[in-house]
């Protein structure tokens, strides 16, 4: 963690004291609808820390597809595991992800579920240990300024912009949320209900290539709080620690006036120092592929999009 803020704090120092605006750096695809397919391969697991054992446990939806849809200030993305016939041992998951863009400001809301997680013997292929009812639910919602104008965001991640010269830019966020976690135990049904609230201080940078492909990458440290509430066989207990996560991104693509395409990997780890019943250490790695194409928009969303613009002074 010591060394990423390192390398974060020079990122921003060079974030602070780049060259000037280049206005011709972005190409704005504001009046174009954009409809992307994602397939993900994802990693999910956590690290239970039950008395004097440590046990590892997988989601097994290792494939997932979220299918999106952006337009102007708005981005709607909605991912599910599909279901497989393949394996008795079988993982649900959800989500759905609002995203709103105002000028340098960006701000996201999520809601996850995933349920059912096995301890796996690469050995033998099946798992020596089944929690079918252990079940991780989550709202969570963060807004981030960006510091560099010349520097776009919407290009990694709505697509309805083109970075068309190299930039980069500190996105410090504020990030907060609800987090339910869920499991039937030898003593009865355990929940544990979190409030995080932490600050993540950010830094993207995108390399273009010949101006329509382009590497970019990403660190994201973050220092936060958690109250938490743990209940096991109706005795309930509370609790304020802190927590620290990081995540790592990297992405590569291909942009054109109709076309966004690429493919990105991310990891994101979560921990915290606690002193209570069972102690969770949650991973999530993933790797993705996407197409996404630029059209003229039905006239009922145009319309709709101009009048909350107009509204809310957007």
């Amino acid at each position: 963690m010591k060394y990423s803020l390192l390398l974060l704090f020079l990122c921003v120092y060079s974030s602070l004291y780049s060259q000037e605006k280049n206005s011709r750096s972005i190409v704005q695809f504001s009046d174009k609808l954009l409809i992307r397919a994602n397939l993900i391969k994802q990693s999910e697991s956590f690290l239970i820390n039950d008395d004097d054992e440590s046990t590892i446990i997988e989601a097994n939806n290792t494939y997932k597809i979220k299918l999106s849809g952006n337009y102007k200030f708005l981005g709607l993305s909605i991912g599910f595991s599909p279901n497989s016939g393949n394996s008795n041992f079988k993982s649900k998951f959800r989500n759905a992800q609002l995203r709103l863009f105002y000028n340098q400001w960006f701000q996201t809301i999520e809601y996850r579920k995933v349920q059912g997680f096995y301890q796996d013997d690469f050995n033998i292929g099946e798992p020596v240990a089944q929690f079918p009812h252990f079940k991780t639910t989550n709202w969570t919602g963060s807004t981030s300024y960006i510091f560099n104008p010349d520097f776009s965001l919407k290009h990694l991640l709505s697509f309805n912009e083109w970075q068309v010269i190299s930039e980069g830019s500190f996105v410090p966020s504020i990030n907060y949320g609800s987090n339910r976690l869920s499991d039937f135990v030898e003593d009865g049904k355990y929940e544990q209900n979190n409030f995080d609230i932490a600050i993540t201080p950010s830094y993207f940078y995108t390399w273009v290539i010949k101006e329509r492909w382009f590497i970019s990458s990403s660190i994201a440290p973050a220092l936060g709080v958690r109250f938490s509430k743990e209940k096991i066989s109706g005795i309930e207990t509370e609790d304020t620690f802190i927590t620290k996560a990081l995540n790592l991104s990297l992405q590569f693509g291909y942009t054109s006036n109709d076309i966004s395409a690429g493919a990105k990997f991310n990891f994101d780890s979560n921990a915290a120092k606690e002193n209570v019943e069972r102690n969770f250490v949650n991973d999530k790695s993933y790797a993705s592929i996407y197409f996404g194409y630029r059209f003229n928009p039905p006239r009922f969303i145009e319309r709709t999009a101009d009048w909350i613009e107009d509204k809310i002074g957007l």
